[in-house]
């Protein structure tokens, strides 16, 4: 076999030269690259495998395989493998439509466990926090804007940019992964010294206080962070798309009753919901479109339509628009409202 002279040195950052020197050469080491493949084909059998904590909650243990094999070759070789486990695990347990974006959040976690873990003095704190940066910037951060794509562009659905059940998933997880992966790593690192394949013995891996009061902190980052986007994201985005059938009817016909009773509507005129935003406390304010109905209009039909649908209708004229405040944050019983006037064409 080919096996390089590599230098034994233990790195502090992997922002020098000679870190990203050592990580290359580990390419040209056949030995690791054979290791590099026995840990592929791990990740690719263990991905379906996890440890059940809760109704559909566990935990993945295809990642033990990925920080350790990350640990041993490196980044280069870490972003190598990442690529080829992703795309042998598409193949041979498709789980749905390909999609190439994927890849990346695959090598976005090798990438950050082999920062971390290679060439450097192994201490819990290191693997706290490769944990953490896993979980909150690439399955929640860099994950979401690609499912949001793939939902787009592949199912041609709506994809929910704030999924709770993900995002708590990931939050409540965290601290029992690192955890176990600092158990993990401490049975496996001797091993690894013993075979030359690592340089480090894992001796500072022993969790004291302050890894508890990091793991307790990070926690508490990551659900403050998740807090404040959920909030912004509910006060600000427009909640049309959660509304039923009947709830976008009993809407439609509240606008259209108060407008007319109001005088701000004509005979034969509809309201149409175009935007509805909800404050976590506070009133929902509603803007809508005012249409010119026909004899050929489907009065049913567009009595539950969206601005969209209303759009589409050929039997409809656009006359005007408006917004109303909901005094009562119910569109079930939309009653109590405040219409401003309607704007001029």
């Amino acid at each position: 076999m080919n096996r390089v002279v590599k230098s034994t040195t233990l790195y502090a950052s992997p922002f020098s030269k000679e870190y990203w020197r050592d990580a290359a050469a580990e390419l040209r080491d056949t030995r690791m690259l054979v290791f590099a493949a026995l840990m592929i084909a791990l990740r690719v059998a263990l991905k379906s495998l996890g440890i059940p904590i809760a109704a559909d909650l566990k935990i993945n243990i295809a990642f033990f395989v990925n920080a350790f094999g990350a640990m041993v070759f490196g980044p280069v070789v870490a972003i190598v493998a990442a690529a080829i486990s992703d795309t042998l695990g598409c193949l041979l347990f498709p789980s749905g439509a390909y999609f190439f974006p994927f890849i990346f959040i695959e090598i976005a976690g090798s990438l950050i466990f082999a920062l971390f873990l290679y060439r450097a003095r192994v201490t819990a704190t290191r693997v706290i926090l490769s944990r953490f940066c896993i979980d909150f910037f690439v399955n929640i951060v860099m994950n979401t804007p690609i499912m949001w794509v793939y939902y787009k562009m592949i199912l041609g659905k709506s994809y929910t940019i704030f999924q709770l059940p993900r995002i708590i998933k990931n939050l409540a997880l965290f601290p029992l992964e690192s955890v176990l992966l600092i158990l993990f790593l401490t049975a496996t690192m001797p091993i690894g010294r013993r075979f030359g394949l690592l340089y480090d013995k894992g001796e500072s891996l022993k969790m004291q206080k302050r890894q508890i009061v990091l793991l307790v902190t990070l926690f508490a980052i990551g659900a403050a962070c998740v807090g404040g986007y959920y909030v912004y994201n509910y006060n600000t985005k427009n909640h049309t798309s959660s509304l039923s059938p009947a709830e976008v009817t009993a809407m439609n016909a509240a606008l259209t009753e108060d407008g007319l009773a109001q005088g701000l509507l004509e005979e034969n005129q509809i309201a149409t919901v175009n935007k509805v935003s909800k404050k976590l406390r506070g009133d929902t304010t509603v803007e809508f479109t005012i249409y010119q109905t026909s004899e050929g209009t489907d009065l049913a039909a567009a009595a539950g339509y969206l601005e969209k649908s209303a759009k589409g209708d050929d039997t409809l004229t656009r006359v005007g628009a408006g917004s109303a405040v909901l005094v009562l944050d119910s569109v079930e019983n939309v009653t109590g409202m405040s219409v401003k006037p309607v704007e001029a064409e």
